[in-house]
């Protein structure tokens, strides 16, 4: 009787259990109907719930990223900013149907619909159908509301100048500074808190913490003026055939640089196209030959050793070179510290080697920084100023400007006050580099020296120009050089010389920098990005990106070697590769994946390990 029941209660069971069963196939059948997934479809989230995708499906999210802070001139004039575009990512999976999604975005995106679809047709993974999108074209992108459909944001770095003072601003990679000001002010432009001891130059006041919001940099530098030197000088270069040039101004009372340039330069938004000797070159580099400046030195050597009380001998009865011997000019060199080294204010303490300001052939070359800071210092009465090219920071959430610090601007003085200010007079008022307009050196100098047992000569010229006349504000210093002896000259030799070109270009900048001494202006803090320098970028980026893409897609890659690095090092080499990075640590780089050697895909990943140096 016992087993009978059970029987009967066990065939009820089976009965409710197989019409659940039949409930839930009904409703799987609706729900697949009413989706109409494809086969592939299907098998794709039956693979994913299986876990046996290939990579996991990951979804980007639209997000408003905290850009980079700015760069500016004296002025407030852009000279580097952070725009924020949008990439387009779909996750095939999510939608309903690819081919009414394909042609809602390319409405948007200015693509081809057909080509969006065919994309999105057999990907098992997170697919990027678009880059460079703009503010607009994502807000109506999210406004379609598409499922699986997303943009992400991507900082983009620009200099609306281009190659201007493309050596001073240096560049990114990675949103971090690799060079110049972007290296040298990296932890006050990166998003993020940073404090006094991070630009010890500024005075903070009473604020311990900056940069909760943004942080942007004011750089001495006057962007008119920096146009200017630099069109003056391309122009030159062209006309006398010379390969290259420098070129800096400077402020000689207080360091300050107006405008610094070497050429050939580069742009920094394509800084990868670049030869790399441009890159490693700049107004810091020795390059230059003491002979190019010898006369200005033995005027001032023959005016310092004849004192107050005697005047300099007529040229046409002193003795050659004023009748100093060689020891006597060395002795003077020294004194004046035109062969000094200069700090370039773009590295930091621990980036700067005592005793060297940049590369060269040593002792016997000198750099444009060290002539500009040598020659100001005697027209500035026997002070010498360091250079710098930090003016202010501005941080925007409490909208104030922190200038750099009195104390920051260190002057040594090398001659007795009243010793420099007779020199100084003496030069300006009583020598041939006298002019009605202010201080006006050019020379023209051919040196010779032998590399291997072979004599090689170097053709160099150069100017030196200061305003105004009776207490010079203003310096510039301009050089270039030859890479042969006999240069392609544009100019008629019969009806002008070489020199006299030299000469009209001097004259003609004294002008240009009286004008900058007569019209400086303080500027506020812009309260918007200017709009122009936002629409030339979007159209450089739009005319651009597809073919530098192109052209990176031809070439195939190998891993160079990172290890001993220090991270700025390996992300210079790397930045231009297009690959992502990841930083595991920090110091130096032990481990790198590809390893060195190894090719490697765009859009890949580039994995660096690093451990501090004990």
């Amino acid at each position: 009787m016992m087993k009978a029941v059970r029987q009967k209660k066990w065939k009820k069971k089976r009965v409710c259990l197989v019409g659940v069963l039949i409930l839930l196939l009904a409703a799987a059948g609706i729900t697949l109907h009413r989706l109409s997934l494809s086969l592939q479809d299907i098998g794709r989230i039956v693979q994913f719930a299986a876990g046996k995708t290939s990579r996991p499906i990951e979804e980007p999210r639209s997000e408003n990223k905290v850009l980079r802070g700015q760069i500016f001139d004296r002025n407030y004039k852009e000279l580097a900013v952070s725009y924020q575009l949008f990439s387009l990512f779909v996750n095939p999976v999510e939608l309903s149907n690819r081919h009414d999604v394909a042609k809602e975005l390319a409405r948007i995106t200015g693509d081809n619909a057909a080509d969006l679809a065919e994309q999105l047709k057999n990907s098992q993974v997170v697919v990027k159908l678009a880059d460079d999108l703009d503010d607009q074209q994502a807000r109506a992108i999210n406004a379609l509301g598409l499922k699986g459909v997303t943009c992400k944001a991507v900082e983009e770095r620009y200099y609306p100048s281009h190659a201007i003072a493309g050596h001073l601003l240096g560049f990114t990679g990675k949103g971090t500074g690799l060079s110049g000001v972007e290296a040298r002010y990296n932890r006050v432009l990166q998003p993020g808190e940073f404090r006094n001891t991070d630009i010890p130059e500024v005075d903070l006041a009473d604020d311990d913490v900056l940069g909760q919001a943004a942080t942007d940099v004011v750089l001495t530098v006057d962007l008119d003026l920096q146009k200017t030197v630099e069109q003056q000088l391309r122009k030159y270069r062209s006309l006398v055939g010379a390969a290259g040039g420098s070129v800096i101004v400077l402020d000689i009372g207080s360091g300050q640089v107006l405008a610094m340039a070497r050429q050939p330069g580069f742009d920094p938004n394509y800084f990868w196209q670049s030869d790399p000797e441009n890159l490693k070159k700049d107004i810091f580099s020795k390059d230059y030959d003491p002979a190019l400046i010898r006369p200005l030195l033995l005027r001032a050597a023959a005016i310092y050793e004849c004192g107050m009380d005697n005047k300099i001998l007529p040229a046409t009865v002193r003795a050659p070179d004023y009748g100093l011997k060689q020891d006597r000019v060395d002795t003077y060199n020294a004194l004046f510290s035109l062969g000094k080294p200069v700090k370039n204010p773009l590295l930091t303490s621990a980036e700067d080697s005592p005793g060297t300001d940049g590369a060269g052939d040593g002792q016997n070359k000198f750099s444009a920084a060290q002539l500009a800071v040598g020659v100001g210092s005697l027209l500035n009465g026997g002070k010498r100023v360091s250079l710098n090219v930090l003016q202010a920071i501005y941080d925007l959430k409490t909208s104030r400007q922190f200038m750099r610090s009195r104390t920051a601007a260190r002057q040594t003085r090398i001659l007795d006050p009243a010793a420099g200010i007779f020199l100084r007079r003496s030069l300006l008022l009583d020598s041939p580099f006298s002019q009605k307009k202010g201080f006006l050196f050019t020379n023209r100098a051919i040196t010779t020296h032998i590399t291997k047992g072979l004599t090689n000569f170097d053709l160099q010229e150069g100017i030196i120009a200061a305003v105004p006349k009776k207490n010079p504000k203003i310096l510039l210093v301009m050089l270039v050089e030859y890479n042969s002896l006999y240069p392609h000259v544009k100019t008629d030799r019969r009806k002008r010389k070489n020199h006299d070109v030299l000469v009209s270009l001097g004259k003609s900048l004294l002008p240009v920098l009286s004008r900058h001494v007569a019209h400086e202006t303080i500027a506020e803090h812009p309260a918007r990005r200017e709009e122009g320098n936002y629409r030339r970028f979007l159209i450089s980026r739009r005319l651009d990106l597809p073919q530098q893409k192109q052209r990176i897609a031809q070439v195939d890659h190998k891993m160079p070697d990172l290890q001993g690095m220090s991270l700025r090092q390996g992300l210079q080499h790397v930045s231009s590769l297009g690959l992502a990075v990841r930083i595991k640590g920090s110091g130096h780089i032990v481990e790198q994946h590809p390893a060195a050697g190894e090719y490697f895909t765009q859009e890949g990943t580039c994995e660096l390990t690093l451990e501090s140096r004990i």
